[in-house]
């Protein structure tokens, strides 16, 4: 190792030499942190001393040696090739005896009579170590070399030890003693070392922040050098400098490695009384041990330059001792008034059961970590407080909260408490929050009748607000779960009707302004989002998905995230999206495992199945409808839509008979549980159309009538399906009248998919006329809809339709692309049913020019007059 820095220590240390070399004996005390190249520099003079004909005597201390009485005397006897025995009983003993004067007095009168033939080099390499006895015998001699020609060199940390303190101000108050101290390398200097490893532009890139992380250490700056060799972009931390600093700390004194271990598990904002209560040592020894830490490039303050040296230097400690200093620690700054998760930081890391008094404070903190969405940590200090008592109904209440943080990541954890609180509930250890929790988990995971068992005890009326909005919620979960037992709930909820009113959506905006993932009732998110879109409100559905979806992002909130993409399917779903449904539906089912989503998994299911079918991907379909389900689905509401978009399914395969057993088993099972939605759920409409496509128009039509007499079906979306469907019955001339009714309703609802259908049935039915421009212009329309929201499967039909259109008489085809803008404007407020004067006032020109107008467009399009038209303006302009 280059002497950089050290040059001039090295030149004082010859200057000594020189003059001890004439006769007037001299004294060196090399001192530094370890590490800091004390034994370089004086090997470095050693070698030049024996260059010149110097007699070298050295010896090297070490702990494992330091016991060892007049160790160090016998090292350097050994060198000179002197016989020294030794007969001392007592290796702890600090003086010496008058039989170990005298043999001293003759070993000092042995080296000094060396050092008449020519010059004596002693050198002593890390003293602090020397056993008691040596040092006297360092002592005796250093008193004796006043004129001779010796030069006693001793280097290392000399205050490290107890008795350091003594020998330093012994050594240090003889004027023929100079005191030389190394001192870290300045960042100019680890630059130096560094372009000894390295080109100089690397050196000088790397010099500041390998200063930074070695304090000028230069063992730990060769070891960042060794890390960083691969890549030369930045300094990197790795094994070398990692082992180099335990290195360091193994090197020195024992009670520098118990500080530093201290400093470790106690952590940066630890004060110097929590480190010197945990090292067992005085404060100032510990403020001694800092500085000297930090001396080594290691620490500053009480935080490592590096964590991965403080994690080192905590794994390096044997593991009962760890355990017992993390705990020490935790009480200390428990007694010490410190907060909860400070405390609790030192319990966890533990990994042991703890005390009486530490539960209450993992709790404590386990509380302040979920607020702040540190999840992890909050299940590690319920965890680790589990484990701690055993006292009934704590541990009930400790389930309880672990239970509540699985929710938001992984729901499937839950599974495993739900037998003991299960246990705790019957035995009247839940309170009712805990009691409504459990009800809705084992609800969640089909075990309906435990649910309801748990429900039955809780009372329904409670002084809380908050409790009492968690009950109602629970009772409508559980209708929604299970409602081939509602019968039982009403005993328990004080309701009349068979399942609980649907909620009002003045209440779903308020359960939503209040929403605020991991912390309020996911169920009931769920319902009041439902009860929006259920409504046609997908405007304010979105608004909420987005909004939320946004804050669970943040929060990490797993299971809030996988719902909220199955809300936004279904939205997308109603709007015709079928590409933006099948996505959310497919990051629905990724986003959370089919353990975690319990029976409803039937809810994303159903909707990556309609999102396939409709869009054309018909193997997607097939792969999701061979996803395992839970038995436990088929007694909850999410099955009948499951059943409901599997018939859909089986109709676009043109299985019928299957889609048949489908939608009556759906619609059967809606009508029994009260959950038929006219909207949400039309399986009449799609029954209808399969009785149609079978010859059974009469049983269609008693269908549709069924579904325009149900509540909500006045909506313009399930009115116009309902439409549709009956349209499918009629003659053709009745048909395009009613089609027409329900071209407008859909447009109105915004459901392109579906607006997309109605024209296509209206191309389709002026075929069947003979209006075969108009067909086409229908068509045409139908084809940019279905392009436009990816409704594969009816893109498909149509396109041989439109082709066999075309070439029929493509001139309408080539008429339309030849209308100019003028004349596609007008023809498109025609077609929207704008008089002529409201034409020409919206596009400021005269009534005449409207004329003649649309008299040119009906020329080019082949059709006899403005009953024929349709809107043929952009895709999108259709929901203008």
């Amino acid at each position: 190792m280059p002497l950089i820095e050290r040059e001039h220590l090295l030149s004082q240390l010859t200057d000594l030499y020189a003059t001890a070399a004439a006769g007037r004996g001299r004294v060196a005390l090399v001192d530094g942190g370890v590490a800091s190249g004390k034994t370089e520099l004086v090997d470095a003079l050693a070698e030049q001393a024996a260059a010149e004909g110097a007699l070298v005597l050295t010896a090297a201390c070490s702990l494992a040696e330091s016991t060892i009485p007049l160790g160090v005397v016998n090292q350097l006897c050994h060198g000179a090739d002197l016989r020294l025995d030794v007969a001392v009983r007592d290796p702890d003993a600090s003086t010496l005896r008058h039989d170990d004067a005298r043999l001293l007095e003759d070993v000092c009168r042995l080296l000094l009579d060396l050092a008449a033939d020519r010059p004596l080099v002693v050198v002593v390499d890390d003293v602090q170590f020397a056993d008691p006895l040596s040092l006297q015998a360092l002592l005796y001699l250093q008193r004796r070399i006043r004129a001779a020609r010796v030069l006693l060199v001793l280097s290392g940390c000399v205050s490290a030890r107890p008795a350091g303190a003594a020998f330093h101000a012994e050594l240090t108050r003889q004027p023929h003693c100079k005191h030389l101290r190394l001192l870290p390398l300045s960042r100019d200097g680890v630059g130096r070392l560094l372009a000894e490893r390295f080109t100089p532009e690397v050196a000088r890139r790397f010099a500041a922040p390998a200063h930074a992380l070695s304090g000028g250490n230069p063992m730990l700056v060769h070891a960042l050098a060794d890390d960083s060799l691969v890549t030369q972009d930045v300094p990197a931390v790795g094994d070398a400098f990692v082992h180099a600093a335990l290195a360091c700390l193994h090197r020195s004194d024992p009670r520098l490695l118990d500080v530093a271990r201290a400093v470790a598990v106690a952590g940066p904002r630890a004060s110097t009384d929590l480190v010197a209560a945990l090292a067992d040592v005085t404060p100032a020894a510990t403020r001694q041990a800092v500085a000297a830490l930090a001396e080594a490039g290691l620490v500053d303050g009480h935080e490592f330059h590096h964590p991965a040296v403080r994690a080192a230097v905590r794994e390096d400690c044997p593991p009962g001792e760890l355990t017992a200093l993390r705990h020490k620690a935790a009480r200390l700054r428990h007694d010490s008034g410190a907060p909860a998760a400070e405390v609790a930081e030192h319990l966890v890391a533990a990994g042991e059961p703890v005390e009486p008094w530490a539960v209450p404070v993992l709790v404590a903190a386990a509380d302040e970590a979920a607020t702040h969405d540190a999840t992890a940590h909050a299940l590690d200090c319920l965890d680790l407080a589990l484990a701690s008592t055993a006292d009934p109904r704590e541990r009930a209440a400790l389930e309880a909260d672990l239970v509540r943080l699985h929710w938001r990541a992984k729901p499937a954890n839950t599974l495993r408490y739900l037998p003991s609180l299960l246990d705790a509930a019957r035995n009247g250890h839940l309170d009712t929050a805990d009691a409504l929790l459990l009800a809705r988990s084992l609800a969640w995971h089909g075990r309906y009748q435990d649910a309801e068992d748990v429900l039955a005890a809780v009372d329904a009326e409670h002084s809380d607000p908050d409790i009492a909005a968690d009950h109602r919620a629970t009772v409508a979960w559980l209708h929604h779960c299970h409602p081939t037992e509602s019968a039982a709930l009403p005993q328990v909820t004080g309701s009349t009707g068979s399942a609980p009113p649907r909620l009002p959506l003045d209440r779903a905006e308020e359960v939503l302004q209040r929403a605020r993932p991991g912390d309020t009732l996911l169920v009931a998110a769920w319902s009041a989002l439902r009860a929006l879109i259920s409504a046609d409100r997908l405007d304010r559905a979105a608004h909420w998905c987005d909004r939320l979806h946004e804050d669970a992002d943040r929060r990490g909130t797993t299971s809030w995230r996988a719902v909220l993409e199955d809300v936004r399917a279904a939205i997308a779903l109603r709007r015709g999206d079928l590409a933006a449904a099948q996505r959310h539906a497919t990051t629905a089912l990724d986003t959370m495992s089919a353990a975690c989503w319990g029976v409803a998994i039937g809810s994303p299911l159903a909707h990556l199945v309609l999102a396939a079918t409709l869009a054309g991907h018909p193997e997607q379909a097939d792969e999701a409808l061979r996803r395992p389900t839970p038995p436990a689905l088929r007694q909850s509401a999410f099955w009948p839509r499951y059943l409901w978009a599997r018939g859909v399914h089986y109709d676009a395969a043109d299985r019928q008979q299957a889609a048949l057993a489908d939608f009556r088993a759906a619609g059967d099972l809606a009508v029994r549980w009260d959950v038929d939605d006219p909207s949400g759920l039309p399986w009449r409409v799609d029954l209808a159309r399969v009785h149609v496509r079978l010859g059974r128009p009469e049983r269609a039509r008693e269908l549709v009538t069924e579904h325009l007499a149900l509540p909500g079906a006045d909506s313009p979306r399930a009115k116009g399906m309902g439409l549709r469907a009956l349209a499918a019955a009629c003659a053709p001339k009745q048909r395009q009248a009613v089609l027409s009714e329900a071209m407008d309703l859909l447009h109105a609802s915004g459901d392109r998919h579906e607006l997309a259908h109605a024209f296509a049935d209206l191309s389709q039915t002026g075929q069947a006329l003979g209006e075969f421009g108009r067909a086409k212009m229908m068509g045409r329309r139908a084809l940019q809809l279905a392009e436009g929201c990816h409704a594969g499967l009816l893109r498909k039909k149509l396109q041989p339709l439109h082709d066999a259109l075309d070439e029929r008489d493509g001139g309408a085809v080539d008429g339309l692309a030849a209308l100019s803008d003028a004349e596609r404007r007008v023809v498109d407020l025609a077609a929207r049913g704008h008089t002529n004067r409201e034409i020409g006032h919206k596009l400021f020109i005269t009534v005449s020019t409207v004329e003649q107008h649309l008299t040119r467009a009906y020329r080019k399009l082949g059709i006899s007059g403005r009953s024929d038209l349709v809107p043929i303006g952009p895709t999108e302009e259709v929901f203008a």
